[in-house]
This record gives C-alpha cells, structure tokens and sequence, in this order.
C-alpha cells in the first residue's frame, strides 16, 4: 500500500496511507518490457513537475547516471550508507581527486569518456508484489549492495526532511536475508507521449516510505552549476507541485558483480567465533549424513575472535594465531557468519584444537587447500614449508566426519605427491565421474608472473596411489614443463567442476602492486585441457589507504548456485600494500585479510 513519512518525535518515522499517492500508483501499470532481473544503467534525463515533463539539456548536465559515490583509493565506493548520487559519463568526477593519487593508478581508476563505470552499473531485481504492485531491488555492481534511504541529521530544511532535522539520504545498504522495504522500489513508466511498452522514462518509488525520488530543477537548469552533484530529495509522487526525478533504464547484458552476501560472511566480528579473518578459501561439499548440505571452508593462516580489539581490529603488535583452520556452514544458502563455526580435532601437534593440519618437524607452515568427500571422510591437500616457500613437502589429511564439530584427523603421505616440491598440488580437487578424483597443480615460472598447469588422479577408492599426467598417459611419477603441462596461467590458479566443463581461474600477479590487475576464466571437456583462451571477467580494485592492496588465493565455488548462472569466485587481500604502512593508528584493519566474493555470468565466459 503507498504511504507516506512523517516525524514521530525523535525516534524515527510513522508510516501513513496517502490517497493521492494511492490514486497515481493505481493508474501506473509497470512495463512489460522490464524484467525480472538483469542489468542496466539509470540515466537522469528529466523530471516530472505539475504533471509536466522536462528534459535534462545536455549543454547543461550532459549524461548523468545513477553512481555510487565516494573515493576509489579509500575504498569508500565498498562502504555501507554511502551515498548514491549522479555523475557524468564524460568526466566520472566521483572516481577521485585525491592528491594521493599516482600516476600509474590511471588505468584502474578512469574509463573511456564512453564507458559506464562499474559504480554506474545496477542489476534490477524483482523481489515480490504486494497489492498487484510490483518492487524490485536495484544492486549496484560494484559494491554489491543495494539502492536504499537512509535517515541521517541535518540542521538545515529541505523536501526530504522533517521538523526534527532528521532527514532521508538516497545511500546503498547492505544484502541481509530478509529484504527491507527501504530497499524495495517501485519502478513505474512515465508514458509522456509512448505507449506504456515503450516509456519514455520511470520514477522510482520507496516501498518504506511511498516518496519518489525527486531532484532540483534549479540545479539541473543552471549553467554555473552544472557540474555539481545533485542533491536528491524525497517527494510525494501523488502532489503536483513535487519534482520527480525520470530516469532512463539501458540495458547492459551481463554483468560481473561483487557478491555482498559472501563478502559480508567474512566479517567475523564476534570473539566467540574462532576464526575471525584469514586468506585462502577452498569450499568443500558435504554430503555425508547429519553434514549432508554443509560446506566446510579451508583456511590458511588465520587470526582468532579473541584478538579482536574494541573497535573490531588488531592490534598491530598482535600476529594470526594459527597456521590453518576449516570452518562448518550450515548450507550453502547461510550466509550469517554466526551460524558458522570452527571444526576442532583433541591431538593437535601444537596444542591447538582449531589447527587442523600439524607443523610438521623442520617446517613453519602448513597450509591446506582444496579437497574432497568420499563417503564419511574428507581428504585435504596440505602444502608444507618455510616462509613463503618453496614447498619441502606435501602430505593429504584425512578428516573423519562426526555429527558434532570435533572431527578425527589423521596425515596421509601418498607416494610421489609426498615428496614433490616443484608442482604445488592446491589448485583443484574434483570428482570427475569416472571412478577417479582428479587434483591440479601449478609450477610457477616467470618470476610469478606465470604458470604451468598439472594434473594428477587417484582412484575414488584409493587415496594413496596417485598417478600423475605426462602430456601422454598417466605415470607414476609427476613431469614438469611444458610438456606435461595442460594449461598455462597467470600468477595463480583455481580449477573446479561447472556444468560438465573443467573451469580454470587465473589471476594477475597481485604481490607486486602492477596496474594490471585482472581475473580470467577459461573452460575444457577434459582434465587434460585443451582449454580454451583466457578470458577477462572482472578486474580488481582494491585500495590500501590509497595504494594497491595485494591480493591472491583464487578460489572457484560450484556449490554455491543462485539459480541465475552467475559462479561464485573468492579472492583474498592481504594486510600490505605497495608503499603504504599496513599498520594505521596501532590497528590491523581485518577487511584486509578477509575473503571478497564475485560472481560472474556463465554467458560471459562461454558457460551454458
């Protein structure tokens, strides 16, 4: 039902029908030609006054479109309650102007003078209809989140604000399971002269609150501020003399997206919750009895709730607390990070119960990655070494599933995979559906900067006896080079299953701050490639206090189906960045060893 906001002393809004807002929804009929879902960009090109249209000169505003605001470098654009303005196509004024800025940042944070920036970029989707109306949220695809109103304290008036200065902000929210009606619109087609499959523009409605989205007619018509942001207010759609902002829906095709609901996962702010921040990421699918439907998550190194200060950070004089951890989900839809708790073991090397695989004598790390079920057990590559690397070794760890969080572990040693340093086992491990697991390792070369791709197998039935391909057959012993090579990448690798085709992940060298900072994907009807030539699907913009942020641990997650052809994939940042201190006032901020999750169409890529 349309209402309307009004002050309700100093504690927030009481929400009341309006007749005449009910009246001018009823007459709108939503087009047909709108979807359910997909994306587009929402240009301002005009505004609704005393039932009159009029449209945004172009000598004045030029093209406008519907962005995130805030500074790239500071990571603003991620932030929540950020607010949502317009900017220009020509000159994307909101990516920055800091003075931090470097000269090499230019290809990260400007676009062609025709290209809409990510920011700009907003998928529409429908959630449910109430009264025949139909609302929609609008995610933006930078961020993830979704277009929202947000009260914040003003001492001044205007359209949007009560008499208590409390006032409405057009900001973006963040994805929570139960959709709030301050992030549910109306879309309704303005028809001027077309017909109402073909509109000449929409307004958009709150659901929360029953106001469109209005602006200031004097802005948009003034030549000495044409360039200056717009300050959006709320209006009553149902009163002639409100100016109603009209926007303009293009349709993008599909879009890549940051995935808020998995990002969001990963801030583990509670001390109660064991693992709280950590790199890596593999996901394993659970099937076994009371886990069936779980996802377990394998971490590396990792820092402990109870380091958590205060203000949800580090200490900068604090390290992680453990080298690995494997964490329970609940299902693969439970994105509360509460619900979501460490596996323990009772006969850890170190005493630690939530480090799942042991240092082993003689080295500093052990570090855990992909892995796979087999009836009641879960079979996990561990890579073991000093420092950074190289490997000394690497060994398989046997975890026996219980109905509780302690699990059995037990090290496994299988033949050559044990003893092999130069191929790093940790890529993928996948049920190929012939009786053999198939695991994919990488050989680095070029200084980081690329890889050889490897593939290895063993019977489903046999963990310990591992063959390993040559370029030819399957041998007992691992080959290096190009030869035996089945793919070649970039800095780092992540294999997995999607829809009957082996999918490669790859990504730029992330260590090193170079501009190019890129993912790709590339599929196979085979284990043993061919694959198919890298394709660009997203590209990395993260900052460190206006510098670049180091990233790595690709990660590719099947399990995870939204039901939209979109697949899940993870990165991870880490607490340093080129030329910028990773310590900022005593504090390790933990977004920076925490996971960010993406998704990416299948069509992007070639995926049916």
């Amino acid at each position: 039902m349309p209402v309307t906001l009004k002050a309700n002393g100093n504690d927030g809004y009481k929400i009341e029908r309006n007749d005449s807002l009910c009246q001018y929804v009823n007459n709108q009929t939503p087009s047909p030609a709108l979807p359910d879902y997909g994306a587009f960009s929402l240009q301002l090109t005009g505004y609704i006054i005393n039932k009159k249209r009029s449209s945004v000169q172009p000598g004045n505003r030029q093209k406008e479109f519907l962005s995130v605001s805030g500074s790239l470098l500071q990571n603003e654009k991620y932030k929540a309650l950020q607010k949502v303005s317009v900017d220009l196509l020509s000159e994307n004024s909101s990516v920055d102007n800091s003075s931090i800025q470097p000269a090499d940042l230019n290809i990260v944070t400007t676009y062609p003078k025709t290209q809409l920036a990510d920011w700009q970029k907003w998928h529409i989707i429908y959630k449910s209809s109430t009264g025949g109306q139909r609302f929609y949220q609008i995610r933006n695809a930078f961020s993830g989140q979704m277009l929202g109103i947000s009260k914040a304290y003003s001492s001044g008036s205007a359209n949007n604000s009560s008499n208590n200065g409390q006032e409405l902000q057009l900001v973006q929210t963040r994805v929570t399971a139960q959709a709030a009606d301050s992030s549910l619109w109306q879309i309704l087609p303005y028809p001027a002269a077309k017909s109402q499959d073909n509109p000449d523009g929409y307004i958009l409605i709150n659901k929360a609150t029953g106001l469109a989205i209005g602006t200031d007619h004097k802005i948009i018509h003034s030549e000495q501020n044409k360039t200056a942001p717009l300050a959006f207010s709320f209006v009553n759609p149902g009163d002639a003399t409100s100016q109603i902002a009209i926007w303009k829906l293009s349709p993008l095709g599909a879009t890549a997206y940051r995935d808020d609901a998995v990002v969001g996962f990963f801030e583990r702010n509670e001390k109660s919750l064991g693992s709280v921040a950590f790199d890596q990421g593999n996901t394993i699918q659970l099937n076994w009895g009371p886990n069936k439907g779980k996802v377990l998550w394998i971490t590396e190194d990792a820092w402990d709730g109870e380091q958590l200060q205060d203000n949800h950070q580090f200490s900068c004089k604090d390290f992680f607390r453990y080298r690995n951890s494997v964490l329970i989900q609940p299902s693969a839809s439970d994105w509360n990070p509460n619900h979501t708790l460490n596996i323990t073991r009772n006969d850890s090397r170190q005493h630690m119960p939530r480090q799942i695989c042991d240092l082993i004598e003689g080295s500093e790390f052990a570090w855990p990655s992909v892995g796979i079920e087999l009836g009641n057990k879960v079979y996990l590559q561990c890579a073991e070494g000093d420092g950074l690397g190289p490997l000394k070794s690497q060994s398989l760890y046997e975890l026996s599933e219980t109905g509780g969080l302690e699990w059995p572990v037990k090290r496994l040693m299988p033949g050559q995979m044990t003893i092999e340093t130069r191929i790093n086992y940790s890529a993928g491990m996948i049920d190929g559906g012939d009786g053999f697991v198939y695991v994919f390792g990488f050989q680095g070369k070029g200084y980081g900067y690329s890889l050889n791709l490897h593939v290895a197998r063993f019977l489903k039935t046999d963990p310990m006896q591992w063959r390993f391909w040559n370029g030819r057959a399957w041998a007992q012993k691992p080959a290096v080079g190009s030869d035996a090579s089945i793919a070649t990448g970039k800095a780092t690798v992540s294999v997995a299953k999607v829809n009957g085709k082996y999918v490669m992940m790859t990504m730029d060298q992330g260590f090193v701050c170079d501009s190019i900072r890129n993912i790709y994907l590339a599929t196979a009807d085979s284990p043993t490639g061919p694959f198919t030539p890298l394709k660009k699907v997203y590209a990395i913009r993260e900052f460190l206090y206006g510098k670049f942020a180091r990233y790595y641990t690709p990660v590719i997650h099947p399990e995870f189906d939204n039901g939209r052809k979109e697949l899940l994939l993870t990165y991870c940042l880490n607490f340093s960045g080129c030329g910028v201190p990773d310590c900022k006032d005593g504090y390790l901020d933990p977004y920076f060893y925490r996971i960010k999750g993406i998704r990416i169409p299948y069509s992007i890529f070639g995926l049916p």
